[in-house]
């Protein structure tokens, strides 16, 4: 293989590691938070000519990045059983490379949060650290896994609280349901590795507790979920981000029912939460100013 295959083989492998669709889907997702939620008043060309805020994005974007890398250097062996044709794309970057990169990264991280304050070095110094104990012990901590997953998921938007220093009742009710939707889909994602934990001997809400017992606690989130959606729809800041709720609600209903009586069907219902996760990143855009 020629140096340059080489190189253009291990930039497909790091892009597979980082998830880099998901990277960008957060970025998006960061940069219309910033402006619907926490600066109305600024324009797009405002937010992004605010170095502070775009070192909050790139720091963010880069600590979650290095998240991936760790989790995978960790999850190797259950993912050649889960998803083996990505973990082989993954493996043209030796495990001693990922962990230079992961070093890097957070070192670059904490390098970019240091010029908005040391406060915000010291915030994703702690980031960077949950990611890692998550990774090394808690993905084995049944139940407390998933909300330790979730919780790291939304964690960087507590650096927008903390930027902007604006925080509502409005927000906190958004923030309320995206942590129970991606609490399910963190569920969800033990019926979809299960097999990869069963041989390595790893625990899961599925395995210790039985597939319809783990059903009935998604069922007890999914009517959780009722509430922050009901608020919602009661402020006029949502406007015509409601037909979003109501859709989202819908196919999710849906989706949930038959998932609960087909068991094969667990695969589409996952794929289906992420789905409406990464429409509600786009229907941020409804909201009314």
């Amino acid at each position: 293989m020629s140096t340059k295959q080489s190189l253009t083989t291990q930039i497909v492998s790091f892009f597979a590691l980082v998830r880099v669709q998901n990277i960008l889907l957060l970025a998006i997702a960061f940069l219309l938070t910033g402006k619907y939620f926490f600066a109305p008043d600024k324009s797009f060309w405002q937010l992004l000519n605010d170095y502070k805020f775009i070192a909050l994005l790139l720091a963010t974007t880069i600590s979650i990045a290095s998240g991936y890398i760790i989790n995978s250097f960790y999850d190797i062996k259950k993912d050649m059983i889960n998803r083996p044709e990505k973990t082989i794309i993954e493996q043209q970057l030796s495990q001693t490379k990922r962990l230079y990169l992961y070093f890097a990264l957070n070192f670059l991280s904490i390098v970019i949060a240091s010029f908005i304050s040391w406060r915000a070095a010291l915030f994703f110094s702690v980031y960077i650290f949950l990611i890692w104990f998550y990774s090394h012990k808690i993905q084995n901590m049944v139940f407390i896994n998933n909300l330790w997953l979730t919780i790291l998921s939304i964690f960087p938007f507590f650096g927008i609280f903390l930027y902007f220093k604006k925080v509502n009742e409005f927000i906190l009710w958004h923030a309320g349901f995206l942590f129970l939707i991606l609490l399910v889909k963190n569920i969800l994602k033990d019926f979809v590795n299960i097999k990869g934990d069963i041989v390595n001997n790893k625990q899961s809400l599925p395995i210790k507790y039985g597939e319809q017992n783990t059903k009935k606690i998604i069922l007890g989130i999914n009517l959780l979920t009722f509430i922050p959606v009901i608020r919602l729809l009661q402020f006029d800041n949502t406007g015509d981000m409601r037909y979003y709720f109501y859709f989202s609600i819908l196919l999710y209903s849906a989706g949930f029912l038959w998932f609960y009586f087909q068991p094969k069907s667990v695969r589409f219902f996952y794929f289906l939460v992420k789905f409406l996760i990464a429409v509600g990143v786009f229907a941020i855009v409804l909201i009314r100013l």
